[in-house]
């Protein structure tokens, strides 16, 4: 059994995103698992255990390797702004100790100094192997302050040769909707959306979404793959 698991703190997400991540999930592997929310609420439908109190925004996804929510031995994390489109097998098979996503902008000709920084949208690990970070964490409180968030806190804490890039390890198997999906579309080989800033997911179904770099025109395909 897997742990397959995401976290929904304050309002920035409905459970409607919860909702729809745990049923891509399950339409998308054949492999066993238990899908489980950490959360501030009760999500209906859902498993969810209980965030600790006192933690804000992102840094709340480095409870993921507290050793009290009794996880798997293997756990994937999936950020909710995630639109699962096939199989996805091969990361619930992922045996490695670590392994979290290469920094999307990487792929952009302007951001060469994103390739080889890690972040967290997706990530997989070996639970017990990893109670350490938050052990870190919790014992230096001025973490918050230092680090812009826990994907950087994560860079600093994971040195290179105790990590996979998901991107490296499994080429065109996840991408940027923003950098790639949104002009090159859905290949038969890619399982995994990764969204970021604007548009989110709902945007991109309804919105015509102006960025500074770009202009974002609905997509209706998104539809028929967030949804319960």
């Amino acid at each position: 059994m897997i742990t397959v698991a995401c976290v929904c703190w304050g309002d920035k997400f409905s459970d409607r995103y919860v909702q729809n991540l745990q049923a891509m999930v399950k339409r998308n592997t054949t492999i066993e698992h238990e899908f489980v929310c950490l959360s501030d609420r009760d999500i209906e439908g859902v498993k969810t255990k209980r965030l600790m109190s006192g933690y804000q925004g992102w840094w709340n996804k480095l409870q993921l390797f507290h050793a009290g929510f009794d996880f798997q031995q293997r756990v994937v994390y999936l950020d909710l702004d995630t639109l699962v489109v096939n199989n996805m097998d091969w990361l619930l098979e992922y045996n490695g100790t670590f392994m979290g996503i290469e920094d999307l902008g990487c792929v952009n000709t302007h951001q060469p100094h994103l390739k080889n920084v890690l972040q967290s949208g997706v990530m997989a690990w070996n639970y017990s192997m990893h109670h350490k970070i938050w052990e870190a964490f919790k014992t230096n409180p001025d973490s918050t302050r230092r680090y812009r968030g826990d994907g950087e806190f994560l860079q600093t804490l994971i040195p290179p040769y105790a990590r996979d890039l998901l991107q490296r390890q499994y080429p065109n198997k996840l991408k940027s909707y923003k950098y790639q999906v949104y002009n090159e579309g859905v290949d038969k080989d890619l399982s995994i959306v990764c969204f970021h800033g604007r548009p989110s997911i709902e945007q991109a179904i309804e919105e015509t979404v102006q960025t500074p770099r770009a202009t974002y025109h609905p997509q209706k395909w998104i539809k028929d793959h967030w949804r319960v």
